[in-house]
């Protein structure tokens, strides 16, 4: 596909990659397809090593992270005196032209394809005319992440059902959700008998509000909780609720603003 990107766009190189999100909540790219510009024996050394498992892509202060940070469209004619690029190594080929466009599936980022020193510069009709290039990487991310989630779904289905004879407290949150919490197991969450996927520090922080329904809990100390030694900013703990909140649209969880959260179940 990136071959066929950059035949299309006149660019001479560039890579397609997947959008993650650190321990922190920051984003990064890992990039499943990159132009090889290797230019020493290291760097020949180090696109083989990550060739197969991704190269990464993780500076903010970068063209690259603009277009993670933004989330928007990204274009540079002339990146040595652009404010947003944060240059490139010594011996790398040069980067006379940059266009990073992302791409979503609802409103979540997906992936960003960056492309390279296309002859006379980018413009937003290039950008345009991808829109069908661009939706078949959004859909072939998401396919892959619903095969991933579906195999984990199945896994956690396994392990729900080993562990029923064996929960310790059960907790209804209404409208057909049971959060139960045992000692010996991970906390789990099932809706109508059904387990819904949650990640690990979504779960961690479902679990703190659940075992303080209906209570006020502090943003300082779900910080503490989720993420425990490590220093996050504000807008992880935002970023983390706003994914649980789109997962558990049922859920009431209430923002005091100012002071922390709060999870309203009226069962309790």
């Amino acid at each position: 596909m990136l071959d066929t990107l950059l035949e299309l766009t006149g660019s001479e190189y560039g890579f397609i990659g997947e959008v993650f999100y650190s321990e922190d909540e920051t984003p990064f790219i890992k990039s499943y397809a990159t132009t090889n510009i290797a230019w020493s024996e290291e760097t020949q050394q180090l696109y083989e090593d990550t060739k197969k498992k991704g190269m990464v892509f993780s500076r903010a202060d970068s063209l690259y992270g603009a277009v993670l940070k933004t989330g928007q469209l990204i274009i540079a004619n002339q990146p040595t005196t652009d404010k947003r690029s944060c240059g490139v190594p010594p011996g790398h080929p040069p980067l006379n032209s940059f266009m990073g466009i992302p791409f979503f599936a609802e409103e979540e980022l997906l992936g960003v394809v960056g492309i390279a020193n296309k002859d006379n510069g980018y413009h937003q009709s290039l950008a345009r005319s991808l829109a069908p290039f661009l939706e078949t990487c959004g859909n072939l991310i998401q396919a892959y992440r619903n095969n991933i989630e579906k195999q984990q779904l199945k896994k956690r289905l396994q392990h729900y059902q080993q562990q029923l004879s064996k929960i310790e407290d059960a907790i209804s949150l209404g409208y057909g959700y049971t959060f139960t919490a045992s000692a010996q197991f991970p906390s789990t969450l099932t809706k109508n008998g059904n387990p819904v996927l949650l990640t690990p520090k979504e779960m961690t922080l479902l679990e703190e509000l659940v075992k303080n329904s209906n209570q006020v809990v502090h943003t300082s100390t779900l910080e503490e909780v989720i993420w425990k030694d490590i220093i996050v900013s504000e807008s992880s703990l935002r970023s983390l609720l706003r994914r649980l909140r789109k997962k558990l649209p049922e859920i009431d969880i209430k923002t005091i603003r100012g002071f922390g959260f709060m999870l309203n179940n009226p069962v309790r």
